[in-house]
């Protein structure tokens, strides 16, 4: 699934119905040093509140509602952004 328009298509449904809190393939800008190892994905109450923040969580941690105050990779003003920064779904 690498297609960017897709990718804003699936994470669109994902804020649109706020069905989960999606894990993400790593980004290779940000999964370094200390994010290295590290699960990606965003924060349940961020696609409530329709914010666009990437969190790291531990890896093999996983709860498809998470809402844990977790620290923040990157954060984006619109959805586009996101992906055209190259973040996809996992």
């Amino acid at each position: 699934m690498n297609d960017k328009k897709q990718q804003r298509k699936y994470l669109g449904a994902i804020y649109t119905h706020a069905s989960m809190a999606p894990v993400l393939k790593a980004n290779p800008k940000y999964c370094i040093h200390k994010f290295l190892g590290i699960t990606c994905y965003i924060s349940y109450d961020d696609i409530v509140d329709l914010k666009f923040r990437i969190r790291a969580r531990p890896m093999g941690q996983y709860n498809s509602f998470d809402a844990q105050p977790r620290e923040i990779i990157a954060e984006y003003t619109s959805l586009k952004s996101l992906v055209n920064d190259g973040w996809c779904l996992a």
